[in-house]
């Protein structure tokens, strides 16, 4: 299931063409539906635009047909392709490799394999609603107070 998710049901290209200031777009990529739409409802509340996948290989479609996030948020244990899989192809795609991943995981943080990814961030379950928006603020360059009057 991909939705975008939107205050305003206005794609952020529409609102950059009108000149309003552009949302920060959040893909969020978790294989727990309960888990995903809470995090889309949360950060949609608070001024991103979200976009979600229910597993790597559907993350990778969507943002072939076009969606471009500021940052992903990223579950490493997921079926179809997992975070491993899904980060290693982002690594090797120049259109993909740029941008900010958050990864939201139970996986402890000495796993070896944590060592090659290119991750910015490594938030592990559980973390609080404040400690989830503090990484991605710190990642996205789009200014907290942008989100909020978008």
């Amino acid at each position: 299931m991909s939705t975008l998710v939107s205050c305003d049901n206005r794609s952020t290209r529409d609102r950059e063409r009108a000149g309003a200031p552009r949302k920060p777009v959040v893909l969020v990529v978790e294989d727990h539906e309960f888990a995903r739409e809470a995090l889309a409802a949360l950060l949609s509340s608070i001024g991103y635009d979200v976009v979600e996948a229910e597993n790597g290989r559907e993350a990778l479609a969507v943002m072939a047909k076009g969606a471009s996030p500021d940052v992903i948020l990223l579950d490493l244990m997921m079926p179809v392709m997992d975070g491993w899989e899904f980060m290693k192809r982002q690594r090797h795609d120049w259109r993909l490799c740029t941008i900010p991943t958050i990864v939201v995981t139970g996986v402890a943080s000495h796993d070896p394999r944590c060592l090659e990814m290119p991750v910015v961030r490594f938030l592990r379950k559980p973390y609080t609603a404040d400690q989830l928006i503090a990484a991605i603020d710190a990642e996205v360059s789009i200014p907290a107070a942008a989100r909020q009057t978008a």
